[in-house]
């Protein structure tokens, strides 16, 4: 079905923009906090509010088919699941009853014993029992679990289970696959040269790189042919369009003559000694470009970073994590990269086994070793890390082999994730620790007189009150 959605509305299933253009808000999926421009063919996703414009969209999955459901769904199994730091409390459980009836008939018979007043001994008794309630020890756990993972999904991280979360409280090394992950995974323009004897301006050396490419798949070509669309230039018309596999790709484009655009050998170029000094010529790809057998200028096309990426790993290494990249790329890219963010700890040229063991050889250094990766290359090493988080949309193996899932791409996501597991898990300990000495007193001063039955039921129901709010200051707690 077509469907239309106009501003302060919200899309009712997952499908594709059809005519239109509005600013949706999905962050409450992707923890992405910035509204996106939807245009035609663009996909929406159920629940995402309009906050300008209007669309039309065709619905292509509904209900618990669309992401948004996926996500409830997911969310609902995690919050299900128990924590391993749930069997403290499910251990005490097993004696406490026993203890706590024990303790109870014990204070009935020594208060008649010793006071001779049978109901004061009965009062007492009663007290005991009223006021070792164990409810706060039974949702010390569950209460912050289910707070946290609330949470963690609404910043677009979906934990699989409560012991995932619990196991990311405890990671102080993370290890980081470079494509997609640190970089947008795909080839864009990072540099560009012109040959000062050029009469063309570098607009115009783009545009006409871009009509001799426009036939062509390959990823340089498309870093060529996007550039040139950002900047808004007009489509040239190309024709006699002819690829050398390997090498590139020559046209005639109208008004213009010959472009040649390739390899610098196949073009005929040296790279200038001044463009040789700068490290991005020297470990990008070159793409050369010549008009009528003269050489107009030079693209250098890399994989660059994402928008946040030196930011989240700044966070990470404030929360003294350390921090390794893992990648099948040259050395000297990965080198580069991990130059620019302050990474110490770097692999290239490596393969799915290497990674893997190389994840599990610091497992044994007594490492808590979390993974972050997105292709089919990432799963072993996914598979071997004590915790492993998976971009959304990549790998299937991947997503079905991590702890948790990124909706965002980002590192970012990382770093909340870290944040909110130590933050959920300092919760579990406080609540623990309110419930034990909530008993801890209690039950002697009720034991002894102190307190009455009535006073020791008001004190019981405020003791599961003060947990249950403790796990909710998890909602507004900081992540930085």
């Amino acid at each position: 079905d077509i469907l239309q959605t106009n501003a302060g509305n919200r899309i009712a299933a997952d499908g594709i923009v059809h005519s239109g253009e509005a600013w949706c808000d999905e962050s409450y999926l992707t923890g992405e906090s910035k509204p996106l421009l939807k245009q035609a063919g663009d996909k929406v996703l159920a629940g995402a509010l309009l906050s300008n414009g209007s669309i039309t969209y065709q619905a292509q999955t509904l209900g618990s088919q669309t992401l948004l459901g996926d996500m409830m769904q997911a969310l609902a199994q995690a919050q299900g699941s128990k924590a391993p730091i749930a069997r403290l409390a499910d251990k005490v459980s097993m004696v406490f009853v026993p203890a706590v009836v024990a303790i109870a008939v014990l204070t009935f018979i020594l208060n008649w014993w010793f006071g001779g007043d049978f109901n004061e001994a009965v009062t007492r008794g009663v007290a005991v029992l009223v006021i070792a309630c164990p409810c706060a020890l039974g949702l010390a756990t569950p209460a912050a679990m289910m707070v946290g993972m609330g949470r963690s999904a609404r910043y677009g991280v979906w934990f699989k289970d409560a012991a995932s979360l619990e196991r990311t409280s405890q990671v102080n090394t993370v290890v980081l696959d470079k494509t997609g992950t640190l970089t947008q995974g795909k080839p864009q323009i990072v540099a560009q040269w012109r040959n000062p004897a050029c009469q063309y301006d570098a607009q115009t050396i783009l545009q006409l790189a871009a009509a001799a490419e426009q036939l062509t798949t390959h990823p340089l070509a498309q870093a060529v042919i996007q550039a040139a669309e950002q900047q808004n230039l007009p489509v040239l018309t190309a024709s006699n369009s002819h690829s050398e596999i390997g090498q590139g790709t020559q046209a005639q484009v109208d008004g213009y003559g010959a472009v040649k655009v390739g390899k610098p050998a196949w073009c005929g170029f040296s790279i200038p000694g001044q463009l040789q000094q700068q490290e991005i010529w020297q470990i990008a790809s070159i793409v050369v470009v010549a008009i009528n057998n003269e050489i107009a200028g030079a693209f250098a096309i890399a994989d660059a970073l994402k928008e946040d990426t030196a930011s989240a790993i700044k966070r990470l290494q404030q929360q003294n994590i350390d921090i390794h990249i893992m990648s099948g790329d040259q050395r000297s890219v990965v080198e580069y990269i991990a130059r620019q963010l302050g990474i110490s700890y770097y692999q290239a040229e490596m393969n799915p086994r290497a990674k893997a063991e190389a994840v599990r050889a610091l497992m044994q250094q007594g490492k808590v070793v979390a993974m972050v990766g997105d292709g089919i290359n990432d799963a072993p090493a996914l598979a071997a890390a004590d915790v492993s988080f998976a971009m959304y949309g990549g790998a299937d193996v991947a997503t079905n082999t991590a702890s948790a899932t990124l909706m965002r791409h980002s590192v970012t996501q990382v770093a909340d994730a870290l944040a909110l597991a130590h933050a959920t898990v300092r919760v579990v300990k406080q609540n623990l620790f309110f419930a034990f000495f909530y008993n801890i007193l209690g039950i002697p001063l009720a034991a002894i007189g102190w307190l009455s039955p009535v006073i020791a039921g008001a004190a019981m129901a405020m003791s599961s009150i003060s947990v249950l709010l403790n796990a909710l200051r998890l909602r507004k707690s900081r992540l930085d």
